[in-house]
């Protein structure tokens, strides 16, 4: 386990110290008041950052004209003066718990650069400077200028983007810089020396014809002495396939943008802060290896907001991990914003209900049936409460569908996932875990429980299609697994998530991979228990690498090595196949779940036993309220 020597050093940041290179990074949780105003819900969610062990804790993109905050609800709103009431509120949860707090501010404006008149540009930056303003009243440290990620001040630095031809546009340097500069110091202006500013920005627009890195480095470079640390991100979210680089999913590498923060620190004199799929033995790597001064994360934080503490106090192996799934971002949070949640902690967004579940009543006894990501969290969370529990699992092992669903070589962090599920579970004392024993309702009933939680899980779902029980058609859990090989010519039926990972991975691999579904990638999307951007950049990934995907045809029967299929029109399709591989959905386990109803005066059925299919969200979610419903 990693000493996470390099990541407690403190470290300077313009008039400040902060205790430690850890920041949370600037995020929309979506938890103020649809006017902007801050809440008790917003006050806990960010206060449990800076409890954790955070060195700096920064409110994400906090809107600073009006017109903005009529667009972006339930955010921060720096256009209303009265804000200052709730922020001060804020600074006082992240400073009771030693953490710096910093908040950004920020700008989205449907004009471009060169839809507007100078009196306008000169309103953006007195926007930018009464709201920094608002700010250091409340009583922040440090005031993050958002001038990445192609938002409004972005712009003006981009020639792709900024199309004027005054001092404003981007005929010479010094005018690209002009923006820029003089939001900064009109900004420094109001703040005074006595506060610091951040400046985040895209290390690469990663956009044709956006600002490269060299571009964006010179800018660094051009701004430095006016600023106090850098915030180097990367990529363009109003261009998609960039976007990808922004709000990382699980199938990009983890830490991906740090090359850019290394170029940054290797040629500024200020620190350097780095962003994006980090986890704490990731960031102690990146400081350690001199490829950043500060790194920034949200979305660990929000899987387990302790994470700085438990590496500090040698617990890293109990840090629960981020899926990366983002379902925390939500699917349109800007059209139809929703509160945060989190796949794998309940608890985020539903503060300050569950900040303190209480113990359950002295004596109080469950019985879980199946030790998969449902049963794994009810046990976690009764064990707290000082219940006495005995799980029961049938297999030699814990994790239930987890671990196919982590077994891919794309989902390393739901394998990560699941070993902390398994990990932290078998340490429980409060827990026995009974591994080969299948629960009966005998052996139920001998263990005179007060609940039942059921969490017998599903099976994979085989239609009775003609030929589909052939030796060269297999499961895509069990060619995930290992279990199974394929031939070099590949159909896969089924092109969910799991069904277009399989096929990826194959491809991958050097197969000649078709994916095939009845229904076109909307419906999917639609009827789908992922992120929408999720899945939309795992078929970015499959196309490149070679995946052909063909909707609307319907699979009808299967011979040796070919496989009739029926497209929307009735016509007949063919496609030859050395393997075929079934991703069709899953089915649960009713019948068996059923078996253990009214064995107890509370029986509890979680997870996908008895209702659709669900996903690990879901799962937790599940066994969450199972075991603080009691």
């Amino acid at each position: 386990m990693k000493s996470y020597e390099h990541i407690f050093q403190p470290i300077k940041i313009g008039p400040f110290t902060a205790r430690n290179r850890i920041e949370v990074s600037p995020a929309e949780p979506f938890l103020c008041t649809r006017d902007g105003l801050v809440t008790d819900e917003f006050v806990t969610f960010t206060a449990q950052f800076a409890k954790g062990g955070a060195g700096i804790v920064t409110v994400g993109d906090s809107t600073v004209n009006q017109e903005y905050a009529n667009e972006n609800h339930f955010v921060v709103n720096l256009a209303d003066p009265y804000v200052v009431h709730g922020m001060v509120k804020v600074v006082d949860a992240i400073h009771r718990y030693g953490a710096l707090a910093s908040i950004e501010l920020n700008l989205r404006n449907h004009q471009l650069p060169a839809d507007m008149t100078v009196e306008e540009i000169k309103q953006i930056i007195a926007d930018f400077t009464l709201s920094a303003e608002r700010c250091a009243k409340a009583g922040f440290d440090i005031i993050m200028l958002h001038g990445g990620h192609g938002h409004t001040v972005a712009q003006f630095y981009s020639p792709q983007l900024n199309k004027r031809t005054d001092e404003y546009g981007c005929g010479t340097f010094e005018n690209r810089c002009r923006f820029a500069m003089e939001l900064i110091d009109s900004v420094r202006a109001v703040i005074g020396p006595n506060k610091a500013i951040d400046y985040r920005i895209s290390g690469d627009d990663l956009t044709p014809g956006g600002v490269g890195v060299e571009d964006s480095l010179a800018f660094a470079k051009a701004i430095q002495d006016k600023i106090d640390i850098i915030h180097v991100s990367a990529g363009n979210l109003y261009y998609l396939p960039s976007m990808a680089y922004t709000i990382q999913s699980t199938y990009l590498p983890l830490a991906t943008n740090v090359r850019f923060a290394k170029r940054f620190k290797e040629e500024l004199h200020i620190p350097v802060t780095t962003v994006g799929s980090f986890n704490m033995d990731l960031a102690e790597d990146a400081i350690a290896e001199g490829k950043a001064d500060v790194v920034a994360m949200i979305r660990q934080f929000i899987a387990d907001p302790d994470c700085v503490n438990k590496a500090k106090f040698g617990k890293g192996d109990e840090i629960r991990p981020c899926l990366r799934c983002n379902m925390c971002t939500g699917s349109d949070p800007h059209g139809c914003p929703k509160p945060l949640r989190c796949s794998v902690n309940p608890v985020q967004g539903r503060q300050p209900i569950f900040d303190n579940i209480p113990p359950v009543k002295e004596g109080t006894k469950v019985v879980i049936i199946g030790g998969g990501c449902a049963g794994l969290e009810a046990a976690r969370q009764l064990d707290a409460r000082g219940a006495k529990v005995v799980l029961f699992e049938q297999d030699d092992h814990l994790g239930g569908s987890l671990i196919p669903a982590g077994a891919n070589a794309l989902k390393g962090d739901v394998k990560r996932y699941a070993e902390w599920s398994v990990r932290t579970a078998q340490r429980l004392k409060n827990v026995e875990i009974r591994l080969n024993t299948k629960a009966t309702p005998e052996l139920v009933t001998l263990e005179k429980p007060d609940t039942v939680i059921v969490a017998v899980g599903s099976k994979p779902f085989i239609p009775e299609i003609p030929g589909i029980h052939g030796e060269n058609v297999v499961l895509a859990s069990d060619v995930d697994m290992g279990l199974a090989q394929t031939g070099d010519k590949v159909v896969c039926i089924g092109a969910g998530l799991t069904g277009t990972e399989t096929a990826v991975a194959l491809a991958k691999e050097g197969k000649d991979v078709t994916l095939i579904d009845k229904l076109s990638t909307e419906e999917i999307d639609a009827n789908g228990l992922g992120s929408r951007s999720v899945a939309a950049g795992l078929r970015g990934i499959g196309a490149a690498a070679g995946v052909k995907v063909i909707t609307g045809l319907a699979a009808k029967q299967f011979f040796d090595n070919l496989l009739v299929a029926e497209n929307e029109k009735g016509e007949r399709v063919e496609l030859p196949f050395d393997t075929a591989v079934l991703s069709m959905g899953v089915r649960g386990l009713a019948d068996e779940a059923r078996k253990f109803d009214r064995l107890a005066p509370n029986v509890v059925y979680v997870g996908d036993c008895m209702v659709k299919a669900g996903n690990i969200m879901s799962a937790v979610l599940d066994g969450f309220y199972a075991a603080v419903n009691i």
